[in-house]
């Protein structure tokens, strides 16, 4: 993971592991706003499939209190997305268990109450290849489960900027695809020379929200690539009766967003530019007698 954006960090990055050695990694969660945070990152083996870490943290303040989000919610929150119930918010669910139209099977997940306690096989969280997962993750158009919130575009190039003027904001839209009103939190550094507005909003059932991606870029010359970070959790808090599978209710919009932004900023430099040709020839235009470039193959 080397996403500067996020709420959550790991170091180093990336290293080498002799064998039959260890290598002690730190974790950093500087959270920006009260709410629960979930991402899953992936470490990339040589000759061997990715390895996954789960990381989750809960944020309070003084107003604002949220349930604590525990390993034992990530499963129950992927147990319920097998079952297809990912998409209720936790009112609606906590109404259809009161009803008995929901029940909780022997882990304490949610079920259809009509399904067949004994053969439960078919409904439990599938067992997904790990490459398959690496590749599906739903940050594409690639996906292994529909996503409840999806935005587009999901990267935005604002190619050169000569100023003074920052560049027009890009528009992204939000969809929230669930049955519940979301709350959806944007991070970043303060100093990031990307951001969106608004950092926050509600977005209610079924419908979009329009937002602006800003570049500011801080020095000319210089070659500007960010991962954005979002977060989106329900509205609705669940009653305290509901709190044994609450917070779970509330991580069914286990939704981490990201938009990528590129732009560079210049002042009387034209840029560098590299042209590929054959696949084996790069023709250099555009550089200056004083300056160095260097190309990857």
């Amino acid at each position: 993971m080397d996403c500067q954006e996020s709420v959550f960090s790991i170091r180093p990055t990336f290293g080498t592991l002799v064998g039959k050695a260890r290598v002690t990694l730190h974790c950093t969660f500087q959270p920006t706003h009260p709410i629960i945070y979930s991402r899953r990152v992936a470490c990339l083996v040589h000759h061997q499939d990715p390895l996954f870490l789960d990381l989750i943290g809960t944020c309070h303040s003084d107003s604002t209190k949220p349930a604590i989000l525990r390993p034992q919610h990530l499963t129950w929150y992927r147990t319920h997305r097998a079952r297809g119930l990912t998409f209720y918010p936790p009112d609606i669910l906590g109404i259809m268990l009161r009803e008995k139209k929901l029940q909780q099977d022997k882990d304490g997940a949610l079920m259809i109450s009509t399904e067949d306690l004994e053969d439960m096989s078919a409904l439990q969280c599938p067992l997904i290849p790990p490459m398959t997962e690496y590749f599906f993750d739903g940050t594409s158009d690639l996906a292994i489960f529909p996503p409840p919130v999806s935005i587009e575009p999901t990267e935005v190039d604002f190619g050169a900027c000569p100023g003074p003027k920052n560049p027009n904001p890009v528009p992204l839209y939000l969809m929230n695809h669930t049955k519940g009103k979301i709350t959806v939190v944007w991070t970043h550094r303060s100093d990031c020379p990307f951001w969106v507005t608004p950092d926050t909003c509600d977005v209610p059932p079924l419908k979009s929200m329009a937002m602006r991606l800003h570049f500011h870029p801080p020095y000319p010359n210089c070659l500007y690539v960010v991962e954005l970070e979002a977060f989106a959790v329900y509205k609705v808090c669940p009653s305290r009766r509901d709190q044994g599978w609450g917070c779970l209710s509330v991580l069914k919009l286990e939704w981490q967003g990201r938009v990528e932004g590129v732009g560079w900023g210049c002042s009387g430099i034209h840029p560098l530019r590299a042209k590929l040709l054959r696949g084996h020839r790069i023709v250099l235009t555009g550089l200056s007698h004083s300056l160095g470039f260097l190309a990857s193959l």
